[in-house]
This record gives C-alpha cells, sequence and structure tokens, in this order.
C-alpha cells in the first residue's frame, strides 16, 4: 500500500488563463507536476443543493479535481485533520493524493466537476473505501483527533 499521505499532501496545480476576444482559455501547462497517467475521467453535473460527492478516500491512485464551472468545496482528510479548498473554475485544479478522504461539497448551480485518475474501475490495484470508520481504521484511528 502507498505511504500514507497528509492534508498538506494535497496540492493546487495552476492552470494558466489566455484571455483574447473569442473567450478565456485555461490549460494545465506543467502537466510533469501531476503524476497521472490518465486512464478515467468522470464528470459531475447537475449535483441537488446541499447534495455531496466523492466521500471516499483512493487507496492507490492519486485524483486530479478540475471545477470546469461554477464553485464547489473539497473537502481533504487524514484521520488528524481536514482541509476545506475553495474550488472555482479558474482556480486551477487539486491533485489529491492516494490515501486522503475527500469530499466534494458545497456546489454552486450549474457546476460541472472533472476528476482524472491513473487507474480504471477494472483495475485489481483499484480500491475505494466509502465507510469512514473503515479508512479510519487503515490509518491505526478509530476516531478523528
Amino acid at each position: 500500500m502507498n505511504e500514507q499521505a497528509v492534508v498538506s499532501d494535497c496540492r493546487m496545480l495552476a492552470f494558466t488563463i489566455r484571455d483574447d476576444a473569442s473567450g478565456s482559455l485555461a490549460s494545465l501547462e506543467r502537466l510533469g507536476e501531476c503524476p497521472l497517467d490518465v486512464q478515467r475521467a468522470l464528470v459531475f453535473s447537475n449535483v441537488p443543493s446541499g447534495a455531496s460527492r466523492g466521500a471516499h478516500a483512493n487507496m492507490h491512485t492519486p485524483e486530479l479535481v478540475i471545477c470546469a464551472a461554477g464553485a464547489l468545496t473539497l473537502r481533504v482528510e487524514d484521520g488528524r485533520s481536514s482541509r476545506s479548498i475553495p474550488m472555482s473554475s479558474q482556480a486551477g485544479a487539486a491533485l489529491v493524493p492516494a490515501t486522503l478522504w475527500m469530499e466534494l461539497r458545497d456546489f454552486a448551480p450549474g457546476t460541472v466537476v472533472i476528476i482524472l485518475a491513473d487507474s480504471d474501475n477494472g483495475e485489481p490495484q483499484h480500491a475505494n473505501i466509502h465507510e469512514h470508520a473503515r479508512w479510519l481504521r487503515t490509518r491505526g484511528m478509530s476516531h478523528v483527533a
């Protein structure tokens, strides 16, 4: 299993923004900063007010969270501390290391989120934990401190 990540390991990758008469173009220019060989892409949209998505820890695969439109909050947790990261379509992408618990919440109307990962659900090493208590036990804890 991967070494256990901590909240401070979650980092933002900045978009390069180019504006001209035809609109704005946001791109990730320094893909070397992102350790993903993308094998899976998920797109979330039309999330009802008050709902959340995610609520899991991917134990083997980092995930890149991109807010393509709108705004939301990404919450990451390592069992000892947590961090809430406000995201919008121009804020960049959040690289969430494997083993961190993540939850997407506070979706603004019209928000579209893209999540990229370097494994797909059919691969044997793909392991998401969706039960918070079970995830805490994998980290040697019985509850959040």
